[in-house]
């Protein structure tokens, strides 16, 4: 019965829209390139859809939890879909559902890409799945579905941990911004502070750590250009910093086999290659977003850091 008027509300919205720790995990020992990332994938359902997965680095607790859906005509762009938890589910039957939430579809600026996101608890570790459900054109709900382990904690630091005092390299440690980003949006804005420097400041921090040239998957997007449009947006009210994933840029030049994964990206631990983390002003991990996360979503969490 939830999941039948969840059901309705998505067909309603689309009418009318057209853990807490103390201290961070314990630094990584290697990481691996960004395009050896390997997605998780669901099964493709019997209406054509599957999910792929853009946030499992998951633990006990409440997550943003995002996933792209694709058909064999390509993305799939319904303005929401209605997500139900399940644990321990059974491939075939999956059981009763422990929750059921609206996802919200966010495009992508720039490329044609976009992710449902959504909060989700898990309340224990183990094995658990997602249903989503998007209204297809027909107007009958079609679904997909997603499985993956949850351990009791995440590999990137939680929300609610102290982020880590990193001595990213920045303007000072380079003779151009090309030493600095794999991205040809160069911003040096986002590279004048360590985030060591920024947990001093008493202002709220806003850290993305991915590389732009590298980053092409389903679930990667323009996030330094995000980064740089909020940036310009609360101009002097918070940092605002870009953490290649690779340190050495200008060695690259195409060639991932030359790449060296980033000290900073090795130190926080990160298990994919394109995040968000927003701290606030007394150096604590308000929110984090692994994958892409929007210029609205990423507003939405500064805000609320600001007001804190």
């Amino acid at each position: 019965m939830i999941f039948k008027t969840a059901i309705i509300a998505l067909a309603i919205l689309a009418a009318t829209s057209c853990a807490m720790a103390d201290e961070g995990p314990a630094p990584a020992e290697s990481a691996e390139s960004a395009e050896s990332i390997e997605l998780i994938r669901g099964p493709l359902s019997e209406d054509g859809l599957q999910a792929i997965f853009a946030t499992p680095d998951l633990g006990v607790g409440k997550h943003r939890v995002a996933f792209a859906l694709t058909s064999k005509t390509g993305l799939v762009d319904a303005p929401s879909a209605a997500v139900q938890s399940f644990y321990e589910p059974d491939d075939d039957a999956l059981g009763e559902p422990t929750q059921t939430a609206l996802a919200i579809f966010r495009p992508f600026p720039l490329v044609e890409r976009g992710l449902y996101s959504t909060r989700l608890t898990f309340d224990r570790p183990g094995r658990w799945g997602i249903q989503a459900a998007v209204l297809g054109e027909d107007g009958q709900p079609k679904t997909a579905r997603l499985f993956f382990d949850v351990p009791r904690e995440t590999r990137a630091p939680a929300a609610g941990s102290r982020a880590l005092p990193s001595a990213n390299r920045t303007l000072d440690d380079v003779a151009s911004l090309s030493q600095l980003t794999t991205g040809s949006m160069q911003d040096a804005d986002l590279y004048r502070l360590t985030i060591a420097q920024a947990l001093e400041n008493d202002l709220p921090t806003v850290i993305v750590m991915a590389s732009p040239a590298f980053c092409t998957n389903a679930v990667c997007g323009p996030q330094v250009e995000v980064l740089r449009d909020l940036k310009d947006e609360f101009e002097d009210e918070a940092n605002f910093i870009h953490v290649d994933y690779y340190d050495n840029p200008e060695e690259i030049q195409g060639d991932l086999s030359r790449a060296i994964v980033s000290p900073t990206v090795l130190e926080w631990g990160l298990p994919s290659s394109e995040w968000s983390f927003v701290i606030d002003k007394s150096g604590v991990v308000l929110e984090r977003f692994e994958g892409f996360a929007t210029l609205e979503e990423l507003r939405q969490s500064l805000t609320q850091a600001l007001e804190s």
